[in-house]
């Protein structure tokens, strides 16, 4: 996005971006069920141990990782939401500016962040962050919208071609996401960049909670395919 909207703006935007009140009983528990699926993926790669989301939002995903065994702790800039996650998870939630907070290096097992990378002004600092907290043997998640899927670039020549004038330009969240991203850039700029070595890129983990045989392989291919899936996934390890 250029140019970027101011921090005022931001500021006020995500003091009102979590709204518990709109979300139904069904939905809440289907996104836990989603970032339960995002922790078994990662722990494919690394055992439960300490755990810090940055962008923890309504707390789902502490449920989840604590749920699993994971020592959680949280970090999103709301104040207000923020202190209601801690109290009701009686986990660490923290808040303020995060490259001041006391976060020990090297740390915690996963670092992980999940639609978050696409909404900051600066990500190439927190990707530096991630990596200086982290444990050698630890991981790295990060989930963001995919840019470069089918679904992404059949919205765009609808609205090119001015099939889509009420709408267009919807599915870029232009409001308040300032970067977008591909499966084929932020893996390589993540390795090049920022001292990773990527283990693996991938669509969205997702609970199979379809039992057909037909659905579980088209959700199995659109995971091993991330141009197949509006977000994909990189789960990265320090580089040695």
């Amino acid at each position: 996005m250029n140019p970027q909207y101011s921090q005022a703006y931001l500021a006020a935007y995500y003091a009102d971006y979590i709204r518990e009140d709109l979300e139904s009983v069904e939905q809440h528990e289907a996104r836990r069920l989603h970032k339960s699926a995002n922790l078994a993926f990662v722990e494919r790669y690394v055992r439960p141990g300490r755990f810090l989301s940055i962008g923890c939002g309504d707390g789902v995903e502490l449920d989840a990782a604590a749920e699993r065994g994971w020592r959680v702790e949280g970090y999103d800039v709301d104040a207000d939401t923020t202190a209601r996650v801690a109290r009701r998870t009686g986990a660490t939630v923290y808040t303020g500016d995060l490259f001041e907070l006391p976060l020990e290096d090297g740390a915690y097992d996963c670092v992980y962040l999940d639609q978050v990378l696409e909404h900051p002004r600066n990500p190439a600092d927190y990707l530096r962050l991630c990596r200086r907290l982290v444990r050698e043997d630890g991981a790295v998640y990060i989930g963001v919208p995919n840019i470069r899927s089918l679904s992404s670039r059949f919205k765009t020549m609808l609205g090119r071609a001015g099939l889509k004038r009420r709408h267009r330009g919807k599915h870029y969240d232009s409001w308040h996401h300032l970067f977008y991203y591909s499966p084929a850039t932020l893996p390589r700029l993540m390795e090049q960049r920022f001292g990773f070595r990527v283990e693996c890129v991938r669509g969205d983990p997702r609970p199979c909670l379809r039992p057909g045989a037909l659905d579980g392989l088209r959700d199995a291919i659109v995971r091993r395919v991330p141009l197949l899936d509006s977000s994909f996934v990189i789960l990265a390890r320090p580089a040695r």
